[in-house]
This record gives C-alpha cells, sequence and structure tokens, in this order.
C-alpha cells in the first residue's frame, strides 16, 4: 500500500508468477485509474 500522495514503488517479486502476460490495475479512492499489462520472462 501506498499511503501518501506524490510519487511511490512498488516491487512486483516475479519469482512465484509463469511466464507470461499480467494485467494490473492502479486503484486510488476504490476507483480504476488505469490498467497496464506485464510480461513476465524466464
Amino acid at each position: 500500500d501506498i499511503k501518501q500522495s506524490g510519487k511511490g514503488q512498488l516491487k512486483v517479486y516475479a519469482a512465484n508468477l509463469s511466464q507470461g502476460i499480467y494485467q494490473y490495475s492502479i486503484v486510488v479512492d476504490g476507483k480504476v485509474i488505469d490498467t497496464k499489462k506485464m510480461l513476465v520472462e524466464k
């Protein structure tokens, strides 16, 4: 969770994820702001 306004970081540890394309959403105050794709290659 990012609690303060401004810039933030989130690390994704993909070691336990299978190779493929994943979608993630940025949610602020319960509203989806943006959805992106993430590629996991091994």
